[in-house]
């Protein structure tokens, strides 16, 4: 490779990764034919990757057609383990963290539950602990990932400061990105939970390769992310979405379903009753579904989308919830727009976090480029647990 020149060097190792990203365990002379280089030229590339710990060879097993004019036949992988993204959802009463790899697989998850009364410090401190805790089983440290990202609830700046937060007041003002970065020693991205939540849809839920989605996401309040031509549209200020400040439209659902400072899964506890055949409970939740169903019409009129998707922690209700719903929307002119119900759920934010992390990590590195830029074929696998944001 040192006789190549820089950039023509970095487009062949990228050609021979995105092989090696489409067909996993290619041997040489495959290849070679896939990108159209010479066997030379790859080989090289290969020893350099693997120097790296970026790609694993394999010795087959003796077979026919094991051996190849007397040279082995082997096989070359990418190795997951070449590195680790981290991604947090900052819950009002849970905290979720996913590592994944840099193919985008889960490895490792863990939720805790964390005092809604907690200050502002003392939530620092629980995510802290958790990410430490969550990339210790894989045997690294926050500072030996890629990226950490965060989801959460409030108002983000481009920069990553937290300019308005109602559900965690204490990180008002808040600068997550800088802090964190400071305290992980790694490239770090923040975002508001509903962003995020509406990246892991899009990415690998029930928005795959649509253009134009909102999604809604409802639990404790109820905040919107939005998708334009296939990109996320925070918005100058990172307040697009944050519908629940429009008198007209906001509500609190545990106000609402009369479940205020309850505990955590005192709003799935209404759903369940309502199923049961209490009418008071079914009157409280029909109501809900009314107030949902005004805030998407007034999301549809704004940005006419290809689809909505409700998703968060009352997500969990399942189809009651799309056909809840359903029967309170005006849609007009938007009679065949799907609303489909979250595939992702209450581990939306996280995952999406996970692939916020990843982008943070493609601008950070030519070689994971490579392997995360879209389409990435290897799934997530969802979060255990999760719950009412």
């Amino acid at each position: 490779m040192a006789s190549d020149s820089s950039a023509e060097r970095h487009a062949n190792t990228v050609n021979v990764l995105t092989a090696l990203r489409v067909d996993e365990g290619r041997r040489l002379a495959e290849l070679a034919q896939r990108t159209g280089l010479s066997r030379p030229t790859v080989d090289s590339i290969l020893t350099e990757l693997g120097r790296l710990g970026w790609v694993e060879q394999h010795e087959p097993a003796d077979a026919p057609g094991s051996r190849q004019a007397g040279r082995p036949a082997r096989t070359y992988r990418l190795n997951p383990d070449a590195g680790f993204v981290v991604g947090v959802d900052v819950g009002v009463n849970l905290l979720t963290a996913v590592v994944a790899d840099i193919t985008g697989s889960t490895r490792h998850s863990a939720t805790r539950p964390v005092a809604r009364t907690a200050s502002g410090a003392e939530r620092v401190a629980a995510v802290q602990s958790l990410v430490a805790d969550t990339v210790s089983v894989l045997g690294v440290e926050p500072g030996g990932t890629l990226a950490l990202s965060l989801g959460v609830p409030g108002i983000v700046d481009p920069s990553g400061r937290v300019t308005l937060s109602t559900v965690i007041p204490d990180w008002t003002g808040f600068h997550v990105e800088k802090h964190f970065g400071r305290w992980a020693g790694v490239p770090v991205t923040v975002a508001n939970d509903a962003n995020m939540a509406t990246l892991a849809e899009h990415w690998m839920g029930a928005a795959r390769l649509v253009d134009d989605v909102i999604y809604v996401l409802a639990g404790r309040r109820t905040s919107a992310g939005i998708i334009v031509d296939g990109r996320l549209h925070a918005g100058r200020h990172g307040a697009a979405g944050e519908i629940g400040s429009i008198p007209e439209l906001y509500f609190d659902t545990e106000e609402l379903l009369a479940t205020p400072g309850g505990a955590p899964d005192a709003i799935g506890s209404v759903f369940r009753a309502a199923e049961r055949g209490d009418e008071r409970a079914a009157e409280l939740v029909e109501e809900f579904y009314r107030r949902l169903a005004r805030v998407v019409e007034f999301l549809l009129k704004a940005f006419d989308p290809d689809m909505v998707v409700l998703g968060g922690g009352i997500s969990r209700a399942g189809r009651p919830l799309v056909e809840g719903v359903e029967r309170h929307l005006e849609r007009g002119v938007f009679s065949t727009m799907p609303l489909v119900l979250s595939e992702l759920g209450p581990e939306a934010v996280a995952l999406g976090a996970v692939r916020s992390a990843l982008q943070l990590a493609v601008r950070r590195s030519p070689l994971i480029a490579a392997l995360v830029t879209p389409p990435l074929t290897v799934p997530v696998r969802p979060v255990p647990g999760g719950g009412q944001r």
